[in-house]
């Protein structure tokens, strides 16, 4: 189905429920529907139609709500951008996309009378522009359809049948695993409508899958347009929050919180994390603050959401140390080189395929071609392995690979050893030219609050636990991170200022 038609099944079925919150507006089923038509009759008299590109600069909340899915009615096809994107950086983005009409809060009002006539929209019809800037820093946008926004949600409904509504007997196996573990909160919530927190912003594609989630499969979506660990915390409490995704910072500030133990988490069944791929270190402290499963989901972009996640049935080590299995629809393989078929266990390319992949990047072919192929399997640039159980072990980025001494380096291994210590909230490891050939490895860290650690501490932390060719050569402490849109460290940037301080500039 469209986005348009899959709104209207979803408000149709309980009109007076409510399935919106953010600050002092509240919502239910009937009164979005109402709002959506509105906002559809305004963006008609605007002028625009079928295939007309419209921007926005909207925070999470009931304007950004509203436009995307009367955009969607429409035809047209929405490029949500970041409120706070820099001046030349949005110039660059509004050159490539070229939108008929950008709009800005309180920049749409819902005067128009006249109801436009249905257009002719298909679910295989351009849906989004979602810009991304990936590992390189430079924003490319992927192309979206209906049917490829639409796609993970419907898989994510499924991955849920677990604890909401088990339909055979293979999910109802597993379901008495996670009652075993987490029967009481599992028991209020069952059959119920659930109340998902959204934290992260919506012209990411974590942000934007939530607000999916949270408007389309029947439940009830929490909003908070800026992230703050408190507030967060509040609105757990006093929504009764039983789903919260956040981005693996945001997750540090909350289990950091010397105050957390004052607020009633007793709701909450799932915390995953989006935009990054959380370290078990991290992973296992939110098991033990928030007493619930933790889903270290993957997706990127290109992919229109989550693609793989874990389960309420696995272990916390299982939801600790990988990002579980493929979701309903999605076929996933590693690969070599030559893009062939690797054994169990073994560390290649991780290649995907289904439904919610995009359609290719816009206005770049060429670009499109070397991360997508003719059968549809989108090779995603992780190094990635599948055990014999079929869990996925992401290992680190193909371009973020180190060779030291012939040996080969992923730094997500020196990352999650490093954020195993107490006193480091986060690390970014690279690979910077050595002097006499192949790379040496450099390791930023960032520590937690009021924390203190020297370069000879680090480094005794990685001695008995990592291959002495993986112990950093270099050790630099930041108070912040360059980050991308999806709060991701910007490694290019980190390795730049790596290069420069040997070269002999400024660090």
């Amino acid at each position: 189905m469209t986005m348009g038609e899959a709104l209207q099944d979803a408000t149709g079925r309980r009109p007076d429920q409510e399935v919106f919150v953010c600050g002092e507006t509240r919502m239910t089923n009937g009164q979005l529907r109402a709002e959506v038509d509105s906002a559809t009759r305004s963006l008609f008299a605007r002028g625009i139609r079928k295939g007309d590109r419209v921007a926005t600069l909207l925070p999470p909340g009931w304007e950004f709500v509203r436009l995307f899915f009367a955009a969607a009615r429409l035809g047209a096809v929405i490029v949500p951008l970041s409120p706070d994107l820099r001046e030349g950086t949005l110039a660059s983005i509004l050159a490539d996309c070229e939108p008929r009409l950008v709009v800005r809060p309180g920049e749409l009002s819902p005067a128009a009378a006249s109801d436009p006539p249905p257009a002719a929209v298909q679910p295989g019809d351009l849906l989004a522009l979602l810009y991304t800037s990936g590992t390189t820093g430079t924003p490319k946008a992927t192309m979206h359809t209906h049917r490829s926004l639409i796609a993970p949600v419907v898989a994510t409904l499924k991955v849920r049948e677990l604890w909401t509504r088990p339909s055979s007997l293979r999910i109802a196996a597993q379901a008495v695993k996670a009652f075993s573990r987490y029967g009481t909160r599992l028991l209020r919530a069952m059959g119920k409508p659930q109340t998902i927190l959204s934290t992260t912003g919506w012209h990411t594609i974590t942000g934007l899958h939530v607000m999916l989630q949270g408007l389309l499969m029947g439940d009830r979506l929490a909003v908070l347009p800026r992230f703050h660990p408190q507030h967060a915390l509040e609105l757990v409490q006093r929504e009764r929050v039983t789903v919260l995704i956040a981005v693996p910072t945001a997750w540090q500030a909350m289990v950091s919180m010397p105050d957390l133990d004052r607020y009633d988490t007793s709701s909450l069944i799932v915390c995953g994390a989006g935009g990054a791929a959380s370290p078990p270190a991290l992973a296992r402290e939110i098991q033990r603050r928030f007493g619930c499963a933790f889903y270290n989901g993957f997706g990127m972009t290109e992919m229109g959401g989550g693609v793989s996640v874990s389960s309420l049935a696995d272990s916390d080590a299982r939801q600790a140390e990988t990002v579980g299995k493929p979701m309903p629809g999605v076929e996933m393989r590693i690969v070599d080189e030559e893009r062939r078929g690797m054994a169990p266990g073994e560390v290649g390319e991780l290649a995907v395929r289904g439904p919610g992949v995009m359609s290719g990047y816009y206005r770049a072919p060429e670009l499109t071609a070397q991360v997508l192929d003719e059968d549809g399997w989108l090779f995603t640039g992780d190094m990635a392995r599948i055990d014999e159980k079929g869990y996925i072990h992401v290992v680190g980025r193909k371009k973020d690979l180190i060779i030291r001494g012939g040996q080969n380096i992923y730094p997500a291994e020196i990352e999650n050893h490093l954020a195993s210590h107490p006193r480091i909230a986060e690390a970014a490891v690279v690979g910077v030219p050595a002097a006499v050939g192949g790379e040496s490895v450099w390791a930023f860290i960032r520590l937690k609050d009021n924390e203190a650690m020297s370069v000879r501490e680090v480094l005794d932390h990685c001695r008995g636990a990592l291959e002495i060719f993986k112990i950093p050569s270099e050790v630099r402490f930041l108070a912040e991170f360059p980050r991308g849109e999806a709060g991701k460290p910007q490694k290019f940037e980190l390795r730049a200022a790596a290069i420069k301080e040997r070269s002999g500039g400024a660090t």
